[in-house]
């Protein structure tokens, strides 16, 4: 039987990308399982434990692995965040396509840094700032931050390393600014001033609706920051 390559949109290639050289990877709110379809027919990695709380959807995702013949190369647990995992029992954790918030709460829970991984890769589908506050705040060392324009949406795809403490924000950066990353700055991604004027597009519709609270002074604080960004680029 011929394999059937799962097609993947530009986020997830950029999180595969960036799961490069792990030979064992949990994919954590696997979801359908197409990230883990891709990590094992493109040969990142050989092993991956695929997790999700909900079981219809780990259903999905098993009947995926099966019907393209990689699932005996795949643990499939349901549960909650890393809770599945054993510590150092992989060596990258994905989490994608969830709220930042989220993210943390998981992260969090995790008895040790990222259950022993060695680096997470994370897509943030909101909240982008509390998880990269978070990051900065444990002192994890941010490897890589990716602006992904796919079908028209704009998305962040970030790679963290545990770390002993902050890294220092470059110069031209607003102190204390997590909504877009420091490293896609120092980086020059070429997207980083596109994005940052989609942000401020969509920060001053909002303050339509802000005047006079404390809203407006938080959102104009964003769009200030924003715009330091553009002049140092």
């Amino acid at each position: 039987m011929n394999e059937r390559f799962v097609h993947i949109t530009p986020r997830l290639s950029a999180a595969l990308e960036l799961l490069k050289g792990y030979d064992a990877v949990a994919d954590i709110g696997c979801d359908h399982g197409r990230l883990t379809a891709a990590l094992l027919q493109s040969g990142t990695c050989s092993r991956v434990f695929a997790s999700d709380v909900s079981a219809p959807s780990l259903k999905k995702a098993e009947d995926l692995l099966s019907h393209i013949g990689k699932a005996d190369a795949v643990s499939f647990r349901c549960g909650d965040g890393c809770s599945v995992l054993a510590p150092h029992e992989c060596d990258a954790i994905a989490l994608l396509g969830m709220g930042g918030t989220l993210m943390c709460r998981i992260l969090d829970a995790c008895p040790i840094p990222l259950m022993g991984a060695k680096a997470a890769v994370l897509q943030p589908m909101r909240a982008q700032d509390d998880i990269r506050k978070y990051l900065y705040e444990r002192g994890y060392c941010i490897e890589a931050d990716r602006i992904v324009l796919d079908h028209g949406r704009y998305y962040q795809v970030l790679k963290a390393v545990p770390g002993d403490a902050p890294e220092p924000i470059p110069d031209g950066f607003p102190a204390d600014f997590f909504d877009v990353g420091y490293k896609s700055f120092t980086d020059r991604d070429p997207l980083l001033p596109q994005y940052c004027a989609h942000l401020i597009s969509i920060y001053e519709r909002m303050n339509r609706d802000a005047a006079g609270s404390e809203g407006e002074t938080r959102l104009n604080a964003k769009i200030r920051a924003l715009k330091t960004i553009i002049e140092h680029f």
